[in-house]
């Protein structure tokens, strides 16, 4: 018998693999990060492991990939509530973003972080643009490496140099500190296991048109995707016709940035024929369904998306706007938000959605052949979900039951990069408590030193301190 690291058995498995297998009773065996074989309990009689967990009663899923988040921003939850798009920004983010210091950042990162994979994702694409000072990146690499989840920092730039005196930041950042960031942060990373890099322009105005050809040239000479905000509201194509004479996509189509790595975060306001662009260009999309929700964005022209074969990912956005980072929230709105948009109740369904959770994600990373699945020769990711909770129980289809009945506590494992970061309901990697308790005291100074806080029935809400 061969001597292997991890062995998972008597699981029910939904491998989404190409022919979308179902295995009752399933044995996955894992070989230092990757899945070395899958089939059924008799892979027991060639393989022992130093660690085998029994899944009896269990349904195994993909691990989740989350396509787009913020987590600088898990400090500042529930904050600028019932506002749009724009002055939610000036009354949270904005207000608060010159304050954050590297432990703000790397607590938030953290929290964030174990939020998720609480709720199944096993990779998060961090669209990190917090940069009041320098090394901020790295406060939320340094989260993924503790943690043990798989993350792609996308390395973004935000001109704040517009800023009011009162929020200022310390430092601003130049196109030219951004690029050679970018660089920095790649070669420390190229040849990790679980951390890669990305370039995250901001939106349309943050960014010259020399900057965006920049960006192309550097992808294509690092092969690094490039992930951004476009089209979430009108506001991108008013500045874009006002500046440019044409609307966003057909702008950047011009710059020659787009293409099979481009990232397209929302997507909401998007035209006929700037689908027809995506397509020709094989742009991936990241659907914000909640995001959306909260602040009245929109809805984004998903089943169109999918009918026209544009790859669309699913993920949480900031917590400063979605309020969480729970992919099984995001999950569901991503089939409810249609169907009662559409008064269509066959759109959306759940075998759907969790492919873009899964297999959506790995393809928007370009990553399809590493993640999305269970299967031999792919990164072990995945995670064990009991259906024995109040939440769920009964389950007849387990597929079903992830998409309208389960809450974070069905997820019981998580295995990441062949890891085990979460067993039996705890994480293994951090001390849940103290990070919770840091998270809160850290944030509260925050909000309180930003002068932020919410008023409810004509009262500032008081802040209590733990």
């Amino acid at each position: 018998m061969k001597q292997i690291d991890l062995i998972i058995k008597n699981a029910y498995l939904i491998t989404m693999n190409a022919k979308r297998e179902v295995i009752p009773n399933a044995c996955i065996a894992v070989e230092g990060d990757k899945i070395l074989a899958v089939g059924t309990d008799a892979l027991l009689e060639q393989y022992q492991a130093d660690k085998v967990i029994d899944a009896a009663g269990k349904y195994v899923f993909p691990g989740f990939i989350s396509t787009h988040s913020h987590l600088f921003q898990t400090m500042l939850k529930g904050l600028g509530r019932d506002k749009f798009l724009i002055d939610w920004l000036n009354s949270s983010v904005r207000v608060a973003l010159h304050n954050f210091d590297e432990e703000t950042v790397y607590y938030a990162a953290l929290l964030g972080c174990m939020e998720g994979i609480r709720s199944g994702t096993t990779t998060i694409l961090d669209y990190m643009y917090a940069h009041p000072i320098a090394g901020l990146d790295d406060c939320v690499t340094q989260a993924f490496e503790d943690i043990g989840i798989r993350g792609v920092l996308g390395r973004a730039f935000t001109n704040v140099a517009s800023f009011p005196p009162e929020i200022a930041c310390p430092r601003v950042e130049t196109e030219r500190d951004f690029f050679d960031d970018v660089r920095r942060l790649n070669t420390k990373y190229q040849n990790h296991s679980r951390i890669s890099v990305c370039m995250a322009p901001g939106i349309i105005w943050d960014h010259t048109d020399e900057g965006f050809r920049e960006m192309r040239s550097t992808a294509n000479e690092l092969h690094m995707p490039i992930t951004m905000h476009l089209v979430e509201t009108p506001d991108d194509d008013a500045f874009s016709r006002e500046q440019y004479g044409e609307d966003t996509i057909p702008h950047l189509e011009k710059l020659g940035v787009l293409g099979p790595d481009f990232i397209a975060v929302h997507c909401v306001y998007m035209k006929d024929e700037d689908l027809d662009t995506f397509k020709k260009y094989d742009v991936k999309v990241s659907h914000n369904p909640n995001s959306n929700m909260v602040l009245a964005s929109g809805v984004a022209r998903i089943p169109e998306m999918l009918e026209k074969g544009i790859t669309v990912s699913l993920a949480c956005d900031g917590s400063a706007s979605n309020d969480t980072q729970n992919m099984l929230e995001v999950i569901k709105a991503a089939s409810l938000m249609q169907k009662v948009h559409h008064c269509n109740p066959s759109l959306m369904p759940a075998s759907t959605v969790l492919e873009l959770a899964t297999l959506g994600g790995a393809r928007t990373l370009g990553r399809e052949s590493e993640l999305g699945s269970v299967e031999a020769g792919k990164k072990a990711d995945f995670i064990l979900f009991d259906p024995l909770s109040p939440w769920s129980a009964p389950v007849y289809d387990p597929v079903s039951t992830l998409t309208y009945a389960c809450s974070p506590d069905n997820i019981k494992a998580v295995v990441i990069d062949g890891k085990v970061v979460m067993e039996n309901g705890h994480m293994t990697t951090v001390d849940e408590e103290k990070v919770i308790r840091e998270a809160q005291r850290l944030g509260t100074k925050l909000v309180e030193k930003s002068g932020l806080g919410n008023v409810q029935w004509g009262q500032k809400m008081p802040l209590m301190h733990i």
